[in-house]
């Protein structure tokens, strides 16, 4: 098979704020002034106020209210507190004062370099002597006067008796997960209040789960299962667990496989009894030998394994639903892990299956080759009844996360990075690369300082359809960086992708307008030629249609210009 994308897309104006467009008093927001090849651009630091109230209405002070996402209309992701993030600004904790008001800030732009709008805000409110709110979505603009508060629940102490062998086993030697995300966050919220019991506080009422394992010598020696227990709001919640000795799991890649392995490891997650339990889990990963074996050293007793694996050439094949998957998806789209229990005979197999190769060529737009450009895929996996990933990307062990007990527990401190990114490839002299894919389609985009891929309903990516035993061939046609911006899509994407605001979800519930939308994706998907002005003028046309409908102005007469710009072209072009 053999795609041609060619993305041409006019020039866009760059949207920069102006000196005299971000006026307003210290406490409003701060500018830092960012540098491009479009010229200056202003960041501001904008606020929104926050109250935090009990059940019986009242404020509460001393709640902890820390940013962890941002919204825009290109999608939700997670705001890295390490400085390198895309909004060039760190999350800050903020403090409810004695009215339960936290101010809580944010960055104007959600993506500096593509200048995309900032359109919602998650925040975790935590106070111990309450339960954790951990997933809070604020839309914006936030309006205070109108905003419900954010109500926390006086929960339930679980006190935990962890026991050996029948008896009592040393608390101080326990580490452990649990139900709620202080777990990793905090793990020092959990003490042991004598020499054999262990406290977990103001965790919610009904469902809860904790794993333990014991540490001596900075070795874990015994894990238990994940154990569940019925909080109840009234009397002394308290369990006894039993922890075994732990037992490394050994297994092998299918004999499928061509020997010597190549790169190869997998990477294990527990299993969610169901979609929206809230569970203590554990995760890790092992190398794979030249002959296909890998050894799993800690494992929760007895709990069942959800396996991937990959390695040059080779990935896990999609797993078939497990029975704690009450409704699974026929036919699914996802990319799935296979369930292992430990108490089947046999030993441990991860069925494999060939990669498919997919030649890339990047040129620019008069079609010179362009070397040096890293070409990425990200296939997801989507584990059963859990969250997704990239396939076989992340590589940590829970043994040496779960070990830290007194200060934050952050992933990226465990994460081994020696395989690098599983799905890329860097193009040689003459633009040309070679992925190696799974099956069904694919994303494609690229990384580069000095190119990228134009804006196309607001995404810089394209998919391909990889099928098996075909080579696949394609061409990225790319642009000098600064070409367009995707904040010029702001209001398109957040139609088109997800509808996830609320002016989003209004257009949506427009029939007229959800039709004009449907146009306009048809019309691009359609189109041969994607620079031909007048299949621009056309869908520019149909989406100025669809904001005059919905009511927006602003934006239609946006749209309706560069409708106009295209139509110029036709009319200069002709003979």
């Amino acid at each position: 098979m053999k795609f041609s994308i060619g993305f041409g897309f006019m020039c866009f104006l760059a949207v920069v704020v102006s000196p005299a467009a971000a006026q307003g008093s210290a406490d409003d927001f701060s500018l830092s002034l960012l540098g491009d090849s479009s010229g200056p651009v202003f960041q501001a630091t904008e606020t929104l106020q926050l109250r935090v109230v009990d059940e019986a209405g009242s404020p509460i002070a001393g709640a902890h209210v820390t940013p962890w996402a941002l919204r825009s209309a290109q999608g939700h992701g997670s705001w890295k507190s390490d400085g390198d993030d895309r909004s060039e600004t760190k999350p800050e904790t903020s403090l409810t004062d004695e009215d339960g008001i936290a101010i809580v800030k944010y960055p104007m732009f959600r993506n500096v370099a593509e200048q995309t709008k900032t359109i919602g805000v998650s925040v975790r409110v935590d106070h111990r002597d309450y339960v954790l709110e951990g997933a809070i979505h604020l839309d914006l603009p936030h309006d205070p006067n109108t905003a419900d508060p954010v109500v926390l629940k006086r929960g339930a102490d679980l006190f935990v008796r962890p026991m050996i062998d029948g008896k009592p086993a040393d608390s101080q030697l326990i580490v452990a997960n649990w139900s709620d995300s202080r777990s990793w966050r905090d793990p020092g919220v959990m003490e042991a209040v004598d020499s054999e019991t262990l406290k977990f506080p103001s965790m919610k009422t009904g469902d809860a789960s904790v794993l333990l394992m014991r540490v001596e010598d900075g070795q874990i020696t015994h894990a238990s299962r994940i154990v569940d227990a019925n909080l109840n709001a009234d009397g002394r919640n308290e369990i006894s667990v039993e922890l075994n000795p732990v037992v490394p799991i050994k297994g092998q890649l299918d004999p499928s496989v061509p020997r010597p392995i190549r790169n190869g490891r997998v990477v294990c997650w527990t299993l969610d009894p169901s979609v929206n339990h809230d569970r203590a889990g554990f995760v890790s990963w092992s190398a794979v030998s030249e002959d296909g074996d890998f050894v799993i050293p800690v494992w929760p007793t007895g709990e069942a394994i959800q396996l991937a694996g990959i390695c040059d050439g080779y990935i896990g094949v999609s797993g078939k639903a497990p029975s704690e998957v009450t409704n699974p998806r026929n036919p699914d789209p996802y990319l799935r892990a296979q369930v292992i229990r430990p108490d089947e005979e046999g030993p441990v197999i991860l069925s494999m299956e060939a990669l498919v190769p997919c030649d890339v060529g990047v040129v620019d737009e008069e079609g010179e080759p362009i070397e040096g450009v890293l070409i990425d895929s990200w296939p997801n996996i989507q584990w059963w009844n859990g969250g997704s990933q990239v396939y076989c990307d992340t590589l940590m062990r829970g043994e040496d996360m779960i070990r830290v007990r007194n200060r934050k527990r952050d992933y990226r401190e465990f994460t081994n990075e020696e395989y690098g990114f599983p799905f890329s490839a860097r193009t040689d002299d003459n633009g040309q690369a070679t992925l190696m894919l799974p099956k069904g389609k694919q994303s494609l985009g690229i990384r580069d300082d000095r190119y990228e891929m134009p804006a196309f309903l607001g995404r810089r990516y394209t998919k391909i359809e990889m099928v098996p035993g075909e080579r696949s061939e394609i061409t990225l046609t790319v642009q000098r960086k600064g070409t367009d911006r995707l904040g010029e899509w702001d209001k398109l994407a957040g139609v088109v992708f997800g509808c996830s605001t609320r002016e989003g979800r209004r257009i949506c519930a427009l029939p007229e307008v959800r039709k004009k939308m449907d146009e306009f994706a048809k019309t691009f998907r359609e189109g041969k030629n994607q620079k031909d002005p007048k299949l621009l003028a056309e869908a520019y046309t149909i989406v100025a249609d669809a904001f005059a409908t919905a009511g927006d102005l602003n934006e239609s007469t946006k749209w309706r210009k560069k409708a106009a710009e295209q139509k110029s072209m036709i009319t200069s072009d002709a003979p």
